[in-house]
Order: C-alpha cells, then sequence, then structure tokens
C-alpha cells in the first residue's frame, strides 16, 4: 500500500505440495464404512478370544469397535446376518494363514510329512482358531449358523483338494485320496474340540501318538505306485 515491494516470504510451491501431500485425506463414505465393517469383524475375533462365544453380543462387539450399537445394527440388520459374514471373515482368514504358514510342497517328502503335520495342529491350536471353533459347537443350536459352517466346509474343502491334487496329481482319481485328507482334518479337529476337557497338554500327547498312523497310512496311498489296473 505504500508502494515499497512486498518483504514477506514467497511460499515454495513445491512445499506446498508436499505439506498437501502429508495432510491425511478424509475417507470417502464407501471407505469409512469398508473401514468400519471390518472393524465390527475384526472385534467380533476378539471377543471369541477373550469372553468365548456366550459373549458373542452385538453389545459387545460394538464397544470392541468403538462404535455404537446402532451403527453395527445398520451395518448388519440382524444377529444372523452378522455371524454369517463375521464367521465368513474369520474362517477364512485362518484359511489363508494355514496355506501362507503350512508348507504343502513338504507333503512330497516321506521324511517331511510329519513336520506339516505339526504345522496344521500349530494352526488349528492358535487362540484364534480355538475361539472360532466354538462355533462348530454352537451350531447345534443356530440352524443359520449352522448352514454357514456348511457352506464353509465346502469352501474350504475345494481349496485344500485343489492344493492336494496339484501337489499329487497321480492320486487325484482314487478315491481314498479325499478321503485321506478328510481324515486329517477331522482328526486334527476332532482332538481339538476336546482340549476344554482334557486340557492342552493332554491333547497334544494324544496327538502325538495317533501321528505315526496318520503317516502310515498316507504313505500306503501316497508312496506306493497306482494300480495301473
Amino acid at each position: 500500500m505504500n508502494g515499497q515491494p512486498d518483504s514477506s516470504p514467497t511460499a515454495d510451491p513445491i512445499d506446498a505440495l508436499d505439506a498437501a501431500a502429508d495432510r491425511p485425506r478424509r475417507m470417502t463414505r464407501a471407505q469409512q464404512r469398508v473401514a468400519t465393517r471390518l472393524a465390527l469383524l475384526e472385534a467380533t475375533a476378539q471377543c471369541l478370544m477373550e469372553e468365548g462365544y456366550d459373549g458373542l453380543t452385538t453389545r459387545r462387539v460394538a464397544e470392541r469397535a468403538g462404535v455404537a450399537q446402532s451403527t453395527l445394527m445398520h451395518h448388519f440388520p440382524t444377529r444372523d446376518a452378522f455371524l454369517v459374514e463375521a464367521v465368513t471373515h474369520l474362517a477364512m482368514r485362518l484359511a489363508d494363514q494355514a496355506l501362507d504358514r503350512i508348507d504343502l510342497q513338504a507333503l512330497r517328502d516321506p521324511a517331511g510329512r510329519g513336520a506339516v503335520l505339526d504345522q496344521a495342529w500349530t494352526q488349528f491350536t492358535t487362540p484364534e482358531a480355538l475361539a472360532v471353533l466354538q462355533l462348530w459347537t454352537a451350531a447345534w443350536n443356530e440352524p443359520e449358523l449352522a448352514a454357514t459352517l456348511a457352506e464353509l466346509e465346502a469352501r474350504l474343502g475345494a481349496i485344500l483338494m485343489a492344493t492336494a491334487s496339484t501337489l499329487f496329481p497321480e492320486q487325484t482319481d482314487d478315491a481314498r485320496f479325499p478321503a485321506l485328507i478328510d481324515t486329517a482334518v477331522c482328526l486334527i479337529r476332532g482332538l481339538v474340540i476336546g482340549i476344554p476337557i482334557s486340557g492342552m497338554d493332554a491333547t497334544a500327547a494324544r496327538w502325538a501318538a495317533m501321528q505315526p498312523i496318520l503317516l502310515e497310512a498316507a504313505a500306503q496311498l501316497l508312496d506306493v505306485p497306482p494300480d495301473p489296473d
């Protein structure tokens, strides 16, 4: 105003762009919705692990997720709808973790199969897996939950069979092959369900005694050349 040049520093446009990039961007409504649903599903896992299936209420899950119970009901209008998605989310996540952590390629080596079974046992006995397994027991009195678990078992079974068939293509047509895989899964799951009754140590000891029998059955199928007839 007085005719003198403005001596105030001029902002560097590059610095301004960097500062704008560093500022957290606000999530869109769609992103907020996805984030809220994920928080609710993760809260379900925590609730199962720490409070058991009896503590899995919409109120407790909403509290753990840091949202109002009405928000949970907005995303999941009924308890059945909530259970269906929560169970699917948790089970598929556990399946992904198992596929990542279990060295299935080692099944082709007879000497490595025991280690693979031990890895499977470890995955079935994580706190999260033990918590989710409570849902199989709850399915006795929850028809909707039972239907969801049946669909999940079919999906997980298909994933497991596809992986196993890739490793052992020569056994794919043998009816005993899927039965062997089912035997291993059912054996481990059945033992794990008994952990609250027998305790972890006693159940692990039973697993150690049964594992050689399972390995022997696997060797009879996987290591003996198929009958050309």
